[in-house]
């Protein structure tokens, strides 16, 4: 059976194509959401969806119109996407957020249906409140990945999952398979503009680290802990010039007091009560990993790591396996 994954973020739209869960072809465009945003239209999304759609069949071998499901997550659903869905609130099953998938008719796509996959927020709007804006957060996307990562821990109940980028994801799962909602971080942004657009630039030579680098990774965390963000963060500067600290360890040492700043935020937030019960799995990059890991190690806190073929495509696994559960499938491959 042939499938299609559409997933779109900030700046970007990737599909993927499938028979049955085996990868056939992948393309993208280097247009997303943002674009909306900026012309206050959808039509370059519209196209950039359309033409990476017919990109992706054309490397199979097939046409557009033998695709028998299409699938579409991430940003998609936003108020600059293709259509609006609301965020669903959390908590939400996987089954229950599966039955919320919504078919959209967009002709000027595709001839089929497109089942667009809502976002999650970590509250119903009755209960936003002045006291309560600090408990609310949001994602779109991210569940999508959840459904895919959910897959691989079968036996675990109680996961918090970890999916790093500019946006830093903290998703709080309960029974197995219950997103109870999420934390979000700038600290993939403030890496950027701390290596790109600071003084601190000179120091990371404008790029990131190359390879990870325990010693320096963990002097950030502990600067952090001690000195707070900001001075921790110039101390990058202060090792440089009379430390002789290398790009790569300076580089190091920022993503410690970055991590170690999220960290302080999960402890504090009602989401995560018991952290200690926990058991972390943790996405990304080999270097992003094992800077989680000995973050967390060193808290004694329970982790896992998603293996990296795993990681390939994991916005359309998890598409495909909330489909599957809202047997959107024939019966054959269901």
């Amino acid at each position: 059976m042939l499938i299609a994954t559409i997933d779109a973020g900030t700046s970007n739209t990737r599909v993927y194509l499938w028979q049955d869960t085996t990868i056939l072809a992948e393309a993208q465009m280097p247009i997303g959401v943002r674009h909306t945003a900026i012309d206050r239209h959808n039509k370059k999304l519209t196209a950039a969806v359309r033409d990476t759609l017919r990109e992706a069949a054309r490397k199979a071998g097939v046409t557009v119109d033998e695709i028998a499901c299409i699938l579409g997550a991430g940003m998609l659903t936003s108020n600059v996407g293709l259509k609006e869905i609301p965020h669903l609130a959390a908590p939400i099953s996987l089954d229950a957020l599966s039955h919320a998938i919504v078919p959209c008719h967009l002709p000027e796509i595709c001839p089929q249906v497109i089942h667009l996959i809502p976002g999650i927020k970590n509250m119903n709007d009755m209960s936003f409140t002045d006291e309560t804006i600090g408990h609310m957060d949001i994602m779109r996307g991210e569940e999508t990945e959840a459904a895919a990562i959910l897959q691989c821990f079968p036996s675990v109940e109680h996961m918090v999952l970890i999916l790093p980028g500019s946006h830093n994801k903290y998703i709080a799962v309960s029974n197995g398979d219950t997103i109870c909602g999420c934390l979000t971080t700038l600290a993939g942004e403030l890496l950027h503009a701390m290596t790109f657009d600071t003084i601190l630039a000179s120091s990371t030579a404008q790029s990131y680290a190359e390879h990870y680098d325990a010693e320096a990774f963990q002097r950030g965390v502990v600067c952090r802990r001690q000195s707070g963000f900001g001075h921790a963060a110039f101390m990058a500067r202060i090792l440089d010039l009379f430390h002789e600290a290398t790009p790569n360890v300076v580089q190091n040492y920022l993503l410690g007091i970055l991590l170690a700043d999220d960290l302080i935020a999960l402890r504090k937030s009602h989401l995560f009560p018991n952290l200690s019960e926990a058991v972390f799995i943790i996405a990304g990059n080999p270097l992003m990993q094992a800077a989680y890991k000995t973050l967390l190690a060193s808290e004694n806190y329970s982790t896992r790591s998603l293996d990296q073929d795993t990681m390939c495509a994991l916005s359309g696994r998890g598409a495909i396996a909330l489909a599957r559960r809202a047997s959107l499938f024939r019966e054959e491959y269901a």
